[in-house]
């Protein structure tokens, strides 16, 4: 099926395009949410609901820019919301210290590496990295979406970029080489 006729079956309620919606999506849908959502099953309540707004709001889409980024815009959108409910952002940012695994230098840093790695970070940290590091918000953005201020949301990131810098990657630097002939 063309996009188009994705877009016109779920505007009719077409139960089987909806759920070839599911399937074309779905599994991109539960890779953000899962950047988002500490546990498996709050991400999956994030696919199921990300998916009930995309149905219910189809009338809304405007064919400005493709039909899967704002399938995704809505799926980050619903993790925010979900979040907000729960997380206080502006006291967010700890600085105890917490046990985490330090990679093998001969590691490969797969999707599933790099979403355990953004769980060991406190939730407002990640949230704020995901924003702007994965999704392209500017700080300006981001602030609006969590009702923060720039600077908070600049402090968290650079939070979030030095926590995993010092966890992860500090073993990953070049040893020192002598080039003396």
């Amino acid at each position: 099926m063309t996009e188009q006729q994705l877009i016109q079956g779920c505007k009719k309620q077409d139960r089987l395009t909806q759920n070839h919606v599911y399937k074309t999506y779905g599994s991109k849908v539960m890779g953000i949410c899962k950047r988002y959502m500490k546990d498996h099953e709050r991400a999956e309540e994030m696919v199921m609901n990300t998916f009930l707004t995309v149905f219910q709001k189809i009338s809304q889409y405007n064919n400005q820019g493709s039909f899967e980024g704002w399938i995704l815009r809505i799926a980050v959108n619903c993790c925010l919301m979900e979040l907000r409910k729960k997380t206080n952002f502006k006291n967010e940012v700890s600085t105890d210290d917490v046990s985490i695994p330090v990679l093998n230098n001969d590691s490969d840093l797969w999707r599933d590496d790099v979403e355990k790695m953004l769980n060991y970070l406190p939730e407002g940290a990640r949230i704020v990295f995901n924003l702007y590091a994965i999704e392209g918000y500017k700080h300006a953005e981001i602030a609006e979406q969590l009702g923060i201020s720039e600077g908070t949301s600049k402090s968290q990131l650079s939070y979030a970029k030095e926590k995993l810098k010092k966890t992860f990657f500090s073993s990953l630097t070049p040893k020192a080489v002598n080039y003396e002939r």
